[in-house]
């Protein structure tokens, strides 16, 4: 994509599944020689200092409790037919295939848009089958919600299914966090496995 100086992030101008809230949040980029392939941020957003309940039941705090030098973050629910898994599979992958032991310098997490459904149980069933490396977080929907947008990551209801059940309409980004616990970098719906382990690297060696 073409970076500009100031872009409004997470809002029309990147993909996302929701439409786009009024008061996203604006972030400088880095020029095309920043050296990531996603959207490198200057002055990204922050990882919130609040409390969210991980899968083993746990407070867990956004801020304070990630133990390595790198978050790699997704919004996104358990029930999610079909965006949802491939892009968490893809997340896993490519911190796997760091070489000399890097991915465990990374810590892949997701919190719910979902938390009616995600109690920390069925978080935990899902994210093993994926990675059990990911933290899986849930809690109040404002408050995820409010966490989300000061992302720049829009949450909507979204549609009723005919089974009964229903969607949940949310930003498809994923959030590289480094230790400043601040984003650093996006990636958006699409990005390979191999171009998400480069810019893995990349986030490691600056941090």
């Amino acid at each position: 994509m073409t970076r500009r100086r100031t872009l409004l992030l997470f809002g029309a101008a990147l993909p996302v599944l929701a439409a786009c809230a009024d008061d996203v949040p604006v972030a400088d980029v880095h020029g095309a020689d920043d050296g990531y392939i996603g959207t490198g941020l200057t002055d990204g957003f922050p990882l919130p200092d609040v409390e969210l309940t991980d899968q083993y039941g746990q407070p867990y705090n956004l801020a304070r409790d990630p133990g390595t030098p790198v978050v790699v973050l997704f919004f996104g629910y358990t029930n999610c037919p079909d965006v949802c898994p491939g892009i968490l599979a893809d997340i896993a992958t490519a911190r796997r295939r760091l070489e000399d032991g890097l991915g465990e310098h990374i810590t892949p997490m997701m919190i719910s848009t979902d938390p009616a459904r995600d109690t920390p149980d069925a978080l935990a069933r899902y994210l093993e089958r994926i990675d059990p490396a990911f933290v899986g977080l849930t809690g109040d929907l404002d408050l995820i919600t409010r966490i989300a947008n000061s992302m720049g990551i829009p949450i909507e209801e979204g549609k009723q299914l005919p089974s009964g059940g229903y969607e949940v309409d949310h930003g498809t980004q994923v959030l590289g966090i480094g230790a400043d616990r601040r984003v650093q970098v996006v990636w958006t719906e699409g990005t390979s496995i191999a171009d998400l382990k480069t810019d893995y690297a990349t986030l490691l060696e600056r941090q």
